[in-house]
């Protein structure tokens, strides 16, 4: 028996869920499309509909910058808060879980261990606000947010020229060479949380740009 339905969630639905789907393979998107019309628990909406959709559902043969970008697109479309995603793939990296959870990734299925209920199930839970991730995912998701909250508390903090500890290791990263999907990835935060840091230290230094930000910081010792 579906977990869902051993706790009541799905009687509890009175109406059915309303579910955009898009895949990487036509075919798939087709047949996964029947199932799912045939489900008196979901009502399958076109992709148009997204908007007024309750849960987004991205069946994908591998997740890559361009699914990101369309998750990313997504929210940024949102009035509110991003459409509820059901992400089906073949595997995660820990830099597209974190982004693909701050673009509204609430689910994540592996597609080895997929079989169609448990995709309705899942749309299902999505839908009343609930989640469902493997527990390698889960394990990453509560590493990072102990970080973000380790980073939190060091923004409080300032150092010279009144720059945030936070801002000195991007500047000291780029100085290194690195770009800033690599101090993404290195910080667990998204790029685009890594961009702000550096126009925030751009505006406190009151340089031009990053590259006079990085060379004023090694000039005056900083770093």
């Amino acid at each position: 028996m579906p977990e869902n339905q051993a706790d009541g969630t799905c009687d509890a639905l009175s109406v059915p869920v309303s579910v955009v789907l898009r895949a990487s393979d036509a075919i798939l998107e087709h047949a996964t499309g029947a199932y799912l019309q045939s489900s008196a628990r979901v009502k399958l909406l076109a992709a148009q509909g997204l908007p007024d959709a309750d849960v987004s559902v991205l069946l994908l043969s591998a997740v890559d910058d361009h699914w990101i970008r369309v998750m990313r697109q997504d929210a940024a479309r949102a009035a509110g808060t991003p459409v509820p995603v059901v992400m089906i793939a073949d595997r995660i990296s820990e830099r597209q879980l974190s982004l693909a959870v701050e673009y509204g990734l609430t689910s994540f299925l592996y597609r080895g261990d997929l079989n169609l209920d448990r995709l309705v199930d899942a749309v299902v839970e999505a839908g009343a606000g609930r989640c469902r991730m493997p527990e390698d995912l889960v394990a990453h998701l509560i590493a990072e947010l102990g970080n973000q909250q380790r980073q939190q508390t060091l923004t409080d903090l300032s150092r010279k020229d009144g720059l945030l500890i936070r801002e000195i290791e991007v500047l000291r990263m780029l100085s290194e060479g690195m770009n800033t999907v690599e101090i993404a990835d290195k910080m667990s935060y998204s790029e685009r949380t890594i961009k702000g840091i550096i126009h925030e230290a751009v505006k406190r230094l009151r340089v031009r740009n990053r590259t006079q930000a990085v060379a004023y910081a090694i000039r005056t010792g900083i770093f």
